[in-house]
């Protein structure tokens, strides 16, 4: 956890928001979606962010 946030794992965050890896990337790349690393440089996501990115993706692929 990072700061009582659940941390997710990149395939775990891209489950959740129902995207393969490269696309997670992609969203990552552009600023939308911002990573956590671990000590030992592995990328992770705050559980709350990978939600509002959901959020946000739902409304895009709506209007």
């Amino acid at each position: 956890m990072h700061d009582g946030v659940p941390i997710l794992r990149p395939s775990e965050a891209a489950q959740l928001l129902g995207v393969r890896l490269s696309k997670l990337r992609r969203l990552e790349a552009s600023g939308r979606l911002v990573t956590v690393r671990t000590l030992g440089g592995h990328r992770r996501y705050r559980q709350d962010d990978v939600e509002a990115l959901g959020r946000w993706l739902a409304r895009q692929t709506a209007a």
